[in-house]
């Protein structure tokens, strides 16, 4: 056989070896493969699997190993050891910018006494500095004499600070007497749909419903900054309990704007149904523009 033929002959061996190689190698790449899992896939038969293959954040497929390890092939292969994996779960009523808000500001819940309330305050202040002091938490319900507390020991501690603090359910707010004089509130104050409470004919500091907005308009908590890690924060503690979509129950237009182009940047990556504070303003611009909907947002115009 001369060289010419051995040439072609050596040519024709790698071109069949080649075509063989990559028929046998026809597996579509993934970029996470998990094996050995007791997955539960609540599919409408609640059927169990054991392996399961993701590309670009998605599932290509989910069943046995022998089945999952025929079709796909990835350089990342987890070994479940047999532990239990549940899909996503969905918060169905939640608060999540609020959640998010309130790890932004002063922790009060778990007070155990007006006292306690005072020292977490008093500390914040001495740490943090901040000029106007805002916390949330506090439930009088936990405290030995349940009844709503009164400014007077805020007003001696903190004479040039505001100091406002949300009750845990956020239908009460005590604040001091430096956020009432700011706020313009006394006792000849009239407010629609909340409540001043008085004691003696004197205000005592505790605001409810719709009382509480007459200092949240001098002392808005909010800005772009503070927001956007405020839904990084309450999407991290999310995403460590296994929740990939919330429901939150009440959200105002220019927090759904900020959550939907966070989305969209994808900065935020937690799935949201927001359902629409019921105010005016909200509803007559989603009334007249719709709702929006997209693959990780969607929205209803009424919350209650």
């Amino acid at each position: 056989m001369d060289k010419l033929k051995i040439m072609r002959y050596l040519i024709f061996t790698l071109v069949i070896i080649i075509m063989q190689s990559c028929s046998l190698s026809k597996k579509e790449q993934a970029e996470l493969i998990l094996i050995n899992g007791n997955i539960y896939t609540v599919n409408e038969n609640f059927d169990k699997a054991q392996a399961f293959a993701v590309k670009n954040g998605r599932f290509l497929a989910v069943g046995a190993n022998e089945d999952i390890l025929e079709l796909y092939e990835s350089k990342n292969v987890v070994d479940a050891k047999n532990q239990t994996i549940l899909p996503g779960l969905i918060d169905a009523h939640c608060h999540f910018f609020g959640l998010g808000m309130a790890m932004q500001n002063l922790d009060l819940e778990g007070s155990r006494s007006f006292r306690e309330l005072v020292e977490k305050v008093i500390a914040y202040q001495k740490e943090k500095d901040p000029k106007i002091i805002f916390g949330r938490g506090w439930d009088q319900n936990d405290w030995e004499q349940k009844v709503f507390p009164t400014k007077d020991t805020l007003d001696l501690l903190f004479p040039n600070t505001p100091v406002i603090l949300r009750r845990i359910d956020g239908h009460a707010l005590l604040v001091n007497q430096k956020a009432l004089e700011l706020a313009g509130i006394d006792g000849n104050t009239k407010v629609s749909g909340g409540e001043i409470i008085k004691k003696d004919n004197k205000v005592t500091g505790v605001l409810i419903d719709n009382a509480m907005d007459l200092v949240y308009r001098v002392f808005p908590e909010r800005d772009r900054k503070k927001e956007i890690k405020a839904l990084l924060d309450a999407e991290k503690i999310c995403f460590s309990l296994g929740l990939t979509t919330v429901d939150d129950a009440g959200l105002d237009k220019r927090t759904i704007d900020l959550i939907d182009s966070l989305q969209q940047k994808d900065l935020l990556k937690i799935r949201m149904y927001a359902m629409v504070s019921a105010t005016e303003d909200n509803l007559d611009f989603y009334l007249k523009n719709g709702i929006i909907k997209t693959e990780n947002m969607g929205t209803r115009t009424a919350s209650w």
